[in-house]
């Protein structure tokens, strides 16, 4: 009888292994899966996402389109 709960004792120290190591590798898992998830936000939604001119002013009108015309309406 002994023996037995040896054994059992024995298989319960292996299971709570098992599922601790099991645990761990889930969690450094979700770590992993966290980071990803951040870092995939900044690039979608941070500052890099949004271009603005060098200028740093935004341009209702395509300058390239009007640039040959101001020249052509102004008094000589």
């Amino acid at each position: 009888m002994r023996e037995i709960l040896m054994t059992r004792a024995e298989t319960k120290d292996e299971i709570i292994k098992g599922l601790m190591t099991t645990i761990n590798n889930l969690n450094e898992e979700i770590s992993f899966l966290r980071e990803q998830v951040a870092y995939l936000t900044q690039k979608r939604y941070g500052k890099s996402s949004e271009q603005t001119p060098l200028s740093g002013q935004t341009s209702l009108f395509d300058e390239e389109n009007f640039a040959g015309d101001e020249d052509e309406d102004l008094p000589c």
